[in-house]
């Protein structure tokens, strides 16, 4: 038996979705693949933000395992990184994240972080070996949407002029809860692609806060669903105010592109924004683990409002 890992192409991202899907069906205990995340491409958007970061790992020729990697700027994000069940159990995890480590440590990450299934010692073990360590629950959360008010700035309908300052404005948002945090790859990708809007709280010309929604085909949502892959509010006295208006303004998203879920995750870090979803009508579907390289808080801390989802 021979494991080789390789830079994932374009051309492998169908295979590569199978194996995401096979991998964790037979984890969850689904019935079948394609009952994990029906409708949804977790691989497609990512690998196409940071394609030097995909890797594909193959077990005498096939396709057996795969990884990507998010770059936010000064934070990575691990994941998926799965193994097709006919190829686990011969050490391929560990190749992909020997492939990954040289990705970490040239980007001078201020942290790198993924969630995992916390019920799995396997997987706390397999990442606690590359130096993570275990830190909050992260929750992953969904609601059936409701009209929500008008007073969003949609991304892909301001123009570019306007789209410019947005990008810096919501830069700064992101810079204020960690330093070097940057959502832009995840703003474009949205825009460029077409698989969701970034809404834009801004409602006296300043940016105050803003939240990526994938939805439809080739986005990371489920079918039928709205997913809130990154959404945070500037910190303040008003901090809590403007995160329950942005959570309303997800609301009238997903209200408007006739979905019937949406989903949104945070971690227990994140105490108040945590609460606040819960008021929303948010409920906890799933709960994981977040590990971080090094062992830090990174943004998740009490005052910090915000929104996102590593798996």
């Amino acid at each position: 038996m021979t494991v080789t890992v390789r830079p994932m192409a374009e051309a492998d991202l169908p295979a590569c979705r199978d194996i995401n899907r096979a991998a964790f069906s037979d984890f969850l205990g689904l019935p079948e693949p394609a009952a994990f995340r029906p409708g949804a491409d977790v691989l497609g958007p990512r690998w196409r933000q940071w394609p030097e970061a995909g890797i594909v790992a193959e077990r005498d020729g096939e396709p057996a395992g795969a990884g990507v990697l998010a770059h936010w700027g000064s934070v990575c994000v691990v994941g998926p990184v799965m193994v097709h069940p006919d190829h686990q159990g011969h050490g391929i995890a560990r190749k992909l994240m020997d492939a990954f480590v040289p990705l970490f440590e040239a980007g001078k990450f201020g942290f790198v972080g993924l969630y995992t299934h916390v019920q799995s010692p396997l997987h706390v073990r397999l990442y606690e070996q590359y130096g993570f360590a275990m830190q909050r629950v992260t929750s992953i959360m969904s609601k059936a949407p409701e009209t929500g008010p008008d007073g969003a700035l949609e991304f892909s309908t301001i123009g570019a002029d306007r789209q410019s300052w947005a990008l810096t404005g919501m830069r700064a948002v992101a810079e204020a809860l960690y330093p070097g945090f940057d959502a832009g790859r995840e703003i474009r990708s949205l825009h460029d692609e077409g698989i969701g809007e970034t809404l834009i709280l801004a409602p006296r010309g300043h940016v105050l806060g803003f939240a990526c929604c994938h939805h439809g085909a080739g986005s990371e949502a489920t079918e039928g669903q709205v997913l809130v892959k990154f959404a945070a509010v500037a910190p303040g006295v008003e901090a809590a105010d403007n995160f329950r208006h942005l959570l309303a303004l997800c609301d009238g998203y997903a209200a408007s592109r006739n979905a019937d879920r949406i989903v949104a995750g945070t971690n227990a870090g994140r105490a108040s924004a945590y609460r606040l979803m819960q008021q929303h009508g948010f409920r906890t579907d799933a709960n994981g683990i977040a590990m971080m390289r090094p062992a830090t808080d990174g943004y998740n801390r009490p005052n910090v409002f915000a929104i996102d989802d590593w798996r």
